[in-house]
């Protein structure tokens, strides 16, 4: 008889040990879940936000397109964790959203960068993004050759996004008729280009850059030309009218109206 208690204190005991370790398990299966959806929703926001803040002079097609793959891979992990109709919606939107892109061939606009504080915030922008590339190589989630890609054109705007911030001056300058200061800027645009100018990228804005101040130099000559020929049209009229008043006056001299008559 103590034999038998003893044994079922012994399963009661068990039962007990292993519906403990089963709730603990359980417990410990769901901080998992919930931490994965979270650092999955981190992700998701990230990656949007790349999506969203970078101006398409610095997010081309096929950059563009992977971060909204990117955004639908990480949807469907969450899904898995985190069934949600929502977020299902939400999916499919984005599947939308990129389709309708895909087929666009509509040119999106560029937007300017107009200040230092701009310029800053594009920086920062491009190292998180360079962290996320890095991530996402190490987790098998990019190939290869669009890693090496993808890096060289972030490595290439850290430099195009200060001539496009000078570039941006530039034009204002020009637009106000303050040619010597858009050269000026025009030039700086070009020698932030010094370093990478061996890129076809950065040859092609340095040309154009070259060009626009050739452009305005020969504006400049053009108005200096026109400038001396009136200065010298007025110099000439002003000789004539001088030449004119003389004759008139001579014309209207007493002497000649005597001579006239006799």
């Amino acid at each position: 008889m103590t034999a038998i208690i003893v044994t079922l204190l012994l399963i009661a005991i068990g039962g007990f040990i292993a519906f403990a370790i089963y709730l603990q398990l359980k417990e410990q299966a769901r901080i998992e879940r919930l931490r994965k959806a979270a650092l999955l929703n981190n992700q998701l926001r990230q990656v949007r936000r790349y999506l969203d803040e970078m101006p398409a002079q610095y997010q081309p097609k096929d950059l563009r397109l992977w971060l909204y793959q990117r955004l639908i891979s990480i949807c469907d992990e969450l899904l898995a964790v985190q069934p949600d109709e929502p977020l299902s919606r939400r999916r499919r939107f984005l599947n939308e959203e990129m389709i309708q892109f895909q087929n666009s061939k509509e040119k999106r606009r560029p937007k300017p960068v107009v200040d230092e504080i701009q310029i800053m915030e594009l920086k920062r922008l491009f190292e998180s993004f360079h962290g996320y590339l890095l991530s996402a190589k190490a987790n098998k989630q990019i190939h290869e050759e669009a890693f090496a890609h993808f890096d060289e054109l972030i490595n290439w705007y850290r430099y195009k996004v200060n001539a496009d911030h000078h570039y941006y001056l530039a034009r204002q300058f020009f637009l106000t008729h303050k040619m010597s200061d858009a050269i000026s800027e025009y030039n700086e645009a070009i020698n932030q280009l010094k370093p990478v100018e061996e890129k076809a990228e950065a040859a092609e804005l340095i040309a154009k850059y070259q060009e626009a101040i050739q452009e305005i130099n020969d504006d400049l000559e053009l108005q200096q030309r026109e400038a001396e020929l009136e200065a010298e049209s007025a110099g000439e009229a002003e000789a004539e009218g001088e030449l004119d008043n003389e004759w008139q006056k001579f014309m209207e001299d007493g002497e000649f109206q005597k001579k006239k008559h006799f």
